[in-house]
């Protein structure tokens, strides 16, 4: 069931339908400040939420004629917000990134842990190990750490759900047999950390 669009955003949406003037201006003008800081606040860098803000505008200007927004303009900005964040993030450097998000989210959650996780001999067996994953499982253990779940890593690398968990599970199942094998004295709070990290 269609959820109906405010008075002002169907206005909006049909201005820009019409090429009528200022329309496009009025919808970056209202929007654009909201989409730069929730980018800046994820990205942690200006440039590149600059960026990834002007390629929506960009996107949405080549398709006013034909876009359907279905939500609130607001709403679908941000949702096209989210999904470009999670393709930069699952194009980004993998591997050094997963491993500092999981330490930190880890350190975060426990910390007797606090002594292993901090040793270096332990972060590179993780990162070791992540880069012996398959592509896609590296990106997808990436946008795991990183918080998104299961149906919006899907959608956004264009894989099904049941894709997208087996591999998590086995993303798992190869981190656990290697940090036992090269690391059997860790806290088992480790592992039951990184599981819980991993599955919700």
């Amino acid at each position: 069931m269609e959820t109906a669009l405010p008075k002002i955003d169907t206005e909006l949406l049909e201005g820009l339908r019409n090429d009528e003037a200022g329309a496009f201006e009025n919808l970056f003008n209202k929007h654009w400040r909201s989409l730069y800081e929730s980018a800046r606040r994820r990205l942690k860098d200006e440039v590149a939420a600059e960026d990834i803000v002007q390629d929506i505008f960009a996107s949405v200007w080549q398709r006013r004629h034909t876009l359907e927004i279905n939500t609130t303009v607001e709403g679908y900005l941000h949702t096209a917000l989210k999904y470009k964040i999670i393709k930069l993030a699952s194009s980004a450097n993998l591997h050094e990134e997963a491993v500092q998000h999981l330490l930190h989210r880890m350190e975060q959650m426990e910390e007797t842990i606090l002594d292993v996780l901090i040793a270096e001999d332990v972060k590179h067996t993780l990162k070791d190990a992540i880069a012996f994953f398959p592509e896609n499982m590296q990106k997808i253990f990436m946008l795991r750490v990183e918080n998104y779940n299961i149906t919006e890593i899907a959608e956004a690398l264009g894989l099904s759900k049941q894709t997208v968990k087996n591999n998590n599970t086995e993303a798992l199942k190869r981190l656990k047999a290697v940090m036992l094998t090269k690391h059997p004295d860790i806290n088992k709070s480790f592992y039951l950390l990184l599981i819980l990290l991993m599955k919700n």
